[in-house]
């Protein structure tokens, strides 16, 4: 179906995706920045506030496999197209909250728009682009994905200085309002809908409890608002729970996930090797500036200087990553990506207080060079693996693994600098002992290596379809 569209309007199918994907990676990088100046003007706590990040992840969690299921029986065009909109509306409810409860509710209707936009671009992208020129496509959408995270503070604290905290979702109305259009325009219903089928409830419900359950628990012991003792039992529910979803979806004639799916190396080796990977960069994110700023004293532009260097590489190197893709298979990018990704993370774990400038850049770009080599072709095969009809299912899936991954390793890393420095990472105000810090520091860069190497290992021993993987959805 794909050769039917125009090379032109493939490409305008990309920037219209890569609009969407812009915009989720924006919002989740600029939010934080507005967050103390709603605390203060909402007259909340700090602790409080953190809840309009929570409940949109949340949301966003929730509804990846939803969205996805849904677009793969009614169509993607319309469903992806609704994101923008829906998102737009989150965005100005947002703008005129009042209250805690409001602006919480606010940004749960706008993470509903965005998992609809997370869900569906890779598919759209997927079904859209041959397999001689998906992985440049993707590569293209990774690239928006590290621009997005690049524009956020900078442009967050603009915004929030000159006008206040709502701007910086005001900002989000026009774009919304003009991908929305543009989607409806642009973006034709190429993906054959499936016949009336009955919504998997009780797989849906699994889902959810499970899946809740496992992020607040994540969210809360990274908070430190139960003993870490605690996360035992809620870890071992939350298996429980999935292991009775993945019986009830094996049952069902139209689960909301085909387990099926996981029986393809590409597909499941693909989002293992993304878990681990994401478990390490995002746990790495979150310590870079508090070494910078708190160990370095380094000023926050300073530090977010220094730190923009990860997503400029990684801007730069995926659409290169994606082409390459497209000529000699995935699996030789992903080992070297994440062999380049490792080797970074050991020499990240030898960084003190006398490091220089030149070596944290270095290494800040070796990171992200390494990371984006791997993304765009590992985000290829998992997509071009599965059969046409399940694009939104897949799409829904990687997405979920790369949100629990970021989930996990701020989890991870969290009580793993706190066990092995006697420190709290969100309380280092004050005096505290540098070599504690350095060598809680030095012991998550190895725990994250450890994570990439073992992804380096999955994505050595899938297998490799040079180009059958991608006939199954053309």
């Amino acid at each position: 179906m794909n050769t039917e569209i125009t090379n032109a309007r493939k490409w305008t199918i990309i920037v219209i995706t890569s609009l969407s994907a812009f915009m989720a990676t924006l919002d989740g990088s600029i939010v934080n920045i507005g967050l103390p100046m709603m605390s203060s003007e909402l007259h909340v706590s700090i602790e409080s506030i953190q809840w309009v990040v929570t409940a949109y992840l949340l949301t966003i969690s929730l509804m990846l496999l939803i969205w996805g299921k849904l677009s793969d029986v009614y169509g993607k065009k319309y469903i992806f197209a609704s994101g923008f909109l829906i998102f737009s509306l989150g965005s100005a409810l947002c703008s005129f909250s009042h209250s805690l409860p409001f602006i919480v509710v606010s940004r749960i209707i706008q993470a509903l728009g965005a998992a609809a936009m997370m869900s569906l671009s890779q598919a759209i992208v997927t079904g859209t682009f041959p397999p001689t020129e998906r992985g440049r496509a993707l590569g293209v959408l990774a690239t928006m994905v590290a621009l997005g995270s690049l524009v956020g503070p900078s442009l967050g604290g603009i915004l929030v200085s000159a006008f206040g905290w709502p701007s910086i979702f005001l900002i989000n109305i026009p774009i919304g309002v003009a991908g929305f259009i543009l989607a409806i325009v642009i973006i034709p219903e190429i993906f054959e809908k499936q016949k009336s089928q009955r919504f998997d409830v009780a797989g849906t419900g699994l889902f959810c409890f499970s899946m809740l359950l496992l992020f607040l628990g994540l969210l809360f012991a990274q908070e430190g608002a139960f003993p870490v003792i605690w996360l035992i039992p809620i870890v071992l529910v939350s298996l429980a729970g999935l292991w009775l979803f993945i019986r009830v979806e094996r049952k069902k004639e139209n689960p909301l996930l085909n387990i099926g799916l996981f029986r393809l190396r590409e597909f499941s080796f693909g989002l293992v090797a993304a878990y681990l990977t994401y478990i390490a960069l995002n746990s790495t994110m979150l310590f870079i500036p508090f070494y910078l700023q708190d160990l370095l004293k380094f000023d926050p532009l300073k530090a977010g200087l220094i730190v923009s260097a990860y997503p400029i590489a990684m801007a730069i190197v995926a659409p290169v990553s994606g082409w390459l893709s497209d000529r000699i298979t995935y699996r030789p990018l992903t080992v070297v990506g994440l062999a380049v990704t490792t080797a970074a993370l050991v020499l990240l774990a030898t960084i003190n207080e006398t490091t220089s400038i030149v070596k944290i850049i270095l290494l800040m770009v070796m990171l992200g060079g390494g990371f984006a080599v791997f993304q765009s072709p590992n985000n290829s095969s998992v997509m071009g693996c599965v059969p046409r009809a399940q694009l939104g299912i897949a799409g829904g899936a990687n997405a979920l693994f790369r949100n629990l991954g970021m989930v996990s390793g701020t989890t991870f890393s969290v009580l793993i600098f706190s066990f092995v420095s006697k420190l709290n990472i969100n309380n280092l105000t004050g005096g505290f002992n540098a070599q504690s810090f350095v060598r809680g520091l030095s012991v998550i860069f190895i725990f994250c290596a450890v994570c990439t190497f073992a992804a380096m290992l999955v994505s050595l021993t899938r297998a490799v379809r040079t180009r059958g993987a991608g006939e199954r959805n053309t």
